[in-house]
């Protein structure tokens, strides 16, 4: 036999009672009091560290929000990093608006390692890997852009100009993916050009209208509000993350009145050299297929050379760049367009108009020859087209509309390149995602941002805003971020008797949610709601326990909303009022009888909180009331009770508490009474503890590693509940 196993024999000989069918006391039995030893583990599952984030090599035009995760949280190529399917941040905040984060935070124990990840658009390095030593964790992203992009910009190449499509014939007609030579299968008309010529070299228009003294200003950013557009659209996208499907449904602008437009490009994210245009239509000739519409050139090339990442070789565009981030162009209305005819142009749009915009993949990357081969940017590596590639099918066939039902897929997509990562898009669903920012005097301005491979959904590669201001209809504001941390408090109903240790008498999962925003006058993000859902979760007991929180408040809460959410309404939330003593709150007298449900305390702080160390905790506890207002209660190991406490439990039977040296509800035994699981959801318990042939089960059953933990007082395995006994 294991010593394992005869640990676990020689506990359940033990055992004699169950939480089943016995009473703490038996009546009218006195307490005896017990002295000896206690254990003096505190069975936290918690550490504290000093945690400082850098990301001031990069100009993101104000604060960045980062995510803390105790392993990698993408798995794929580093071209086509995905967030892994169901994995949960252990922190998450916003740096200060210098771009950096120092403060004290509390995370599991078993985070040893930590992958600080960023989704802002203007930060490259969206990953860092930093060790905790010595309760400390730096972490500075490094910049490996700045001179390769100074490089790749330097080497803009000048060119005769031009408004010939000879050389984008692929902008309406498939490509043959072994050649890349022009095939007969139109996919759309062919563009017109009627705005103006470009760098035949290059692709930068002489259209521009920030190069045009004459231009209106007011359809052109000032650098104020360009800082506002990026921290909106940090805030709506992230990169190799799922882009929110509020934007996603969203498809074309709708001009709620007459008005002239200015598209400015505000950044790529892309190797890719793409070409964009624009089509405009009414609620009563909606296209149905890309043959229906008349696509006008906006952008020959959309590249502006800034995408460079580490493991690219500091990539070279072939002088293929073509825009600054802030390169405006004022778009016209054609009225006999359909009919090839460009008379009676106007920069007017009529109020109803609905403006869409289409993508032509990497249409410009492919606009020179050598030789017998084609130029494709510099994706894969070498600059020109590799025979029998078949990643030409994603990169030249594809057409990205933001109208629902436009986009065009090829049927090679599943030959791809990385072609376990590819989106196919069989709904011809919008390839763009459009949101607002809204000023603080309640101007509104649109922003359309687009997902120009078919490898992901963060729909952050081509980022557009467009003017004039509170023009577009319906457009989806920009939640406010919220930050979700979670843990399980798991407790025993037995103390101060032995116990069984199947640790499911009361389990409760704890969600601390914070809410994030910045006030106009401003420049960083600050907690101004913090709510605390605490959920109950099926268990089998016959004792009927109460459930009571005490709220630990650093800082003082302009308010505190009381909430419940019925399980019998999940959808609902009522307003409720808990007894209260002090700051204990009493959310139920009776948990097994109110399974499942949720219970929230909201706490609203009118002018924020910046530093993690002042936000509010809860210590969430069972208690059962007795006579002479007194209580029965049950914290975790080292926590004291409230005053109402029956201290003559104290130092009975199993219990080894010394209230006068702080010890409370400790025995002399590698098993507690009540701990909290941090950095985990209740769904790793539900095939463990939450299973009903597992009551009576003794935690160490359940998990293997769980005694080892204990004896080395958290030294080793750590993560212990995090590997559950095969069944």
């Amino acid at each position: 036999m294991t010593k394992k196993f005869l640990v676990l024999v020689g506990l359940v000989s033990l055992v004699t009672t169950s939480c089943m069918n016995k009473d703490v006391f038996d009546e009218g039995a006195a307490p005896k009091k017990e002295v000896g030893p206690s254990n003096s583990f505190d069975f936290s599952t918690l550490q504290t560290i000093n945690l400082s984030v850098d990301y001031s090599a990069y100009e993101t035009y104000g604060p960045v929000f980062f995510s803390v995760y105790a392993e990698n949280p993408f798995e794929g190529s580093e071209e086509a990093m995905q967030m892994k399917e169901g994995i949960k941040p252990i922190f998450e905040s916003y740096t200060s608006s210098d771009r950096t984060y120092n403060g004290t935070i509390t995370l599991p124990s078993y985070a040893k390692k930590l992958y600080i990840v960023t989704g802002n658009f203007l930060v490259q390095q969206t990953l860092i890997e930093a060790e905790v030593a010595n309760n400390r964790v730096n972490a500075v992203a490094q910049n490996f852009s700045q001179a390769a992009s100074r490089r790749n910009r330097a080497a803009r190449r000048a060119g005769a100009q031009t408004s010939s499509l000879e050389t984008l014939y692929q902008l309406s007609y498939k490509v043959d993916v072994n050649t890349g030579d022009k095939t007969d299968v139109r996919v759309c008309k062919d563009w017109h050009t009627p705005l103006g010529s470009w760098d035949s070299e290059s692709g930068r228009p002489n259209y521009l209208l920030n190069e045009d003294p004459a231009a209106d200003p007011e359809l052109l950013f000032t650098e104020e509000e360009k800082g506002e557009l990026y921290q909106t659209v940090a805030n709506a996208l992230a990169s190799h993350q799922t882009c929110a499907e509020i934007y996603r449904k969203q498809a074309d602008l709708t001009l709620k009145e007459d008005a002239e437009i200015s598209l400015t490009m505000l950044g790529s994210s892309t190797c890719w050299n793409n070409t964009l245009g624009y089509f405009y239509y009414t609620e009563n000739n909606v296209p149905t297929s890309l043959t229906d519409i008349d696509i006008i050139m906006a952008f020959p090339n959309t590249q502006d050379g800034t995408w460079v990442r580490d493991w690219w070789k500091n990539p070279q565009f072939n002088g293929n760049i073509a825009l600054d981030r802030g390169d405006a162009v004022l778009l016209k209305y054609y009225p006999h367009i359909a009919e090839g005819d460009y008379s009676d142009a106007t920069t007017v749009f009529p109020k109803g108009t609905k403006i869409g915009l289409i993508l032509k993949t990497n249409a410009w990357g492919m606009q020179k020859s050598n030789g017998s081969k084609k130029y494709y940017n510099n994706y894969k590596g070498d600059g020109v087209f590799k025979q029998n590639n078949k990643d030409m099918a994603r990169q030249y066939n594809i057409w990205q509309a933001s109208t629902e039902g436009l986009s065009y897929y090829c049927d090679e997509m599943a030959a791809g390149d990385n072609a376990a990562f590819t989106k196919p898009n069989t709904n011809s669903e919008s390839r763009t995602a459009t949101f607002l920012y809204e000023s603080a005097e309640g101007d509104e301005y649109a922003l359309v941002s687009f997902e120009d491979a078919c490898n992901d959904l963060d729909f952050d590669d081509l980022i557009f805003a467009l003017k004039p201001v509170n023009a577009f209809a319906n457009l989806p504001r920009v939640a406010d971020k919220k930050t979700e941390t979670t843990s399980v408090y798991a407790f025993e109903d037995l103390w101060p008797e032995k116990g069984d240790y199947d640790m499911n008498d009361v389990v409760l999962e704890v969600k601390d949610v914070k809410e994030f925003w910045k006030k106009s006058n401003e420049k960083n993000y600050k907690i101004f709601k913090q709510s605390f859902e605490m959920t109950t979760y099926q268990n089998y007991v016959t004792k009927t326990s109460g459930l009571a929180v005490t709220l630990d408040t650093k800082t003082n809460p302009s308010s505190i909303a009381m909430k419940k959410v019925d399980p019998k309404s999940p959808n609902d939330t009522v307003d409720v009022t808990f007894t209260k003593e002090g700051n204990v709150y009493f959310l139920t007298e009776d948990v097994k009888g109110e399974i499942n449900s949720t219970y929230i305390l909201e706490l609203t702080y009118n002018n924020g909180i910046s530093d993690m160390t002042k936000l509010a905790a809860v210590k969430p506890f069972i208690f059962r009331n007795e006579d002479d207002n007194k209580r029965w209660e049950v914290h975790i190991p080292f926590e004291a009770p409230t005053a109402k406490m029956n201290t003559a439990y104290f130092g009975t039977m199993d219990d080894r508490s010394v209230p006068e040296e702080g010890k409370y509800f400790v025995r002399n035994s590698d098993y507690p009474f009540a701990f909290c699981l941090a950095g985990v959801t209740i769904d790793n318990f539900k095939e463990t503890i939450l299973k009903r042939k597992n009551e009576k089960a003794p935690i160490s059953q359940l998990y293997p590693e769980f005694l080892l933990w204990s004896t080395s007082k958290g030294e080793q395995n750590p993560d212990w509940y995090l590997h559950p006994a095969a069944e």
